[in-house]
């Protein structure tokens, strides 16, 4: 698999799992509330804080419709003035990169229209995270392709054909650091529409790192998406559910997200490698827990030990139970008490 890399983070295989607190619009336009997400993030232990990047009269037309979250969260204003009071201006995002850059957190945000790729531009991010909305946007994406940063692509909305179109045609326009995320947009996701294992297919398929852009309730589907091999993980949190906009109620808050980032750190050391060893913990085990052959009874000396003279007991520092066949047999040299651990010194050869 080919390897991104993301500010001085690789992803890919054999690396750890790249963890992006997906702040979103849960700053309400507010650029202090901004910083106190990145505070959050920075904390919680993520890698890199992401915000999205749009600009209302660039991405919504007078026919545009609200998604059913929407409902009772918008405060009854037109999708156009609801997106509006959600933006950040240009000189706020590049105070957002200089404050993460501060705090040494990577900063990122979604990539939405022409004016937005400008801004994220000259603000030089490491990658740009293309969303759902704009997964099948060639013009933006050739935009995106043509300046050689690493493409974080959604495959939210999305079937394979449709994947396998930009996929190439970002390969066929220049840019071959691409990763995708498995994603299903809704708000929040079903459980059983989740579908873990298109991590692996996605990974076989295209050959790159692959991740999951969670939008379900709870953390656990984060940690188990690394158990399935996610090499990225990507998280709406928020300050508080309580407070006002559209992704709050299905956003984790930063008690949560730092569960969550310690969970797949440690799902991350479970995971180990393809091999079965017995592993160093386990060793002062194989006296203490581990079972050994002993005499079932008092057995004199020149005798010919038969199956039914031989017990299984612990401790494991005497002769193997996977060793009972070779021990049926043989001649004792000397008497052997009850409950004696068998050794071969006891028997003539």
């Amino acid at each position: 698999m080919q390897e991104i890399k993301i500010g001085n983070k690789l992803i890919g295989s054999g690396q750890p799992c790249f963890i992006i607190a997906e702040a979103g619009v849960n700053h309400n336009g507010n650029l202090d509330l901004a910083f106190k997400l990145v505070d959050e993030a920075k904390k919680a232990g993520a890698d890199c804080v992401k915000f999205q990047t749009f600009y209302a009269e660039n991405i919504e037309s007078k026919n545009a419709v609200k998604p059913d979250y929407f409902q009772g969260r918008d405060n009854n204003l037109s999708k156009m003035e609801f997106m509006k009071s959600l933006e950040l201006k240009p000189d706020e995002f590049s105070k957002l990169k200089d404050y993460c850059d501060k705090k040494d957190i990577i900063f990122m945000s979604s990539l939405c229209d022409p004016k937005s790729f400008e801004v994220l531009t000259n603000i030089k991010v490491s990658a740009f995270k293309i969303g759902a909305p704009d997964s099948l946007n060639v013009p933006l994406l050739r935009s995106a392709t043509k300046t050689g940063i690493p493409i974080l692509l959604s495959t939210g909305i999305t079937n394979i054909q449709d994947i396998e179109f930009v996929v190439n045609d970002i390969k066929t326009h220049g840019n071959s650091e691409i990763a995708l995320f498995q994603c299903t947009s809704q708000y929040p996701a079903p459980y059983g529409e989740i579908n873990l294992k298109v991590i692996e297919f996605l990974k076989e398929k295209f050959d790159c790192p692959v991740g999951l852009s969670d939008h379900s309730e709870g953390i656990f589907i984060p940690v188990a998406g690394v158990a399935m091999g996610a090499n990225m993980i990507e998280k709406h949190f928020t300050l508080s559910r309580n407070l006002p906009g559209v992704d709050q109620p299905a956003s984790i808050e930063p008690q949560e997200l730092k569960e969550m980032v310690y969970n797949i750190r440690k799902t991350e050391e479970a995971i180990g490698k393809k091999e079965k060893s017995i592993q160093p913990s386990e060793k002062e085990h194989l006296i203490s827990m581990r079972k050994s052959l002993v005499a079932a009874k008092k057995i004199g000396e020149n005798y010919l030990v038969q199956e039914t003279d031989i017990l299984v007991k612990r401790p494991g520092n005497g002769i193997s139970p996977t060793e009972i066949d070779k021990l049926i047999g043989k001649r004792t040299k000397k008497p052997i008490e009850q409950d004696d651990l068998f050794s071969w010194d006891q028997f003539y050869e």
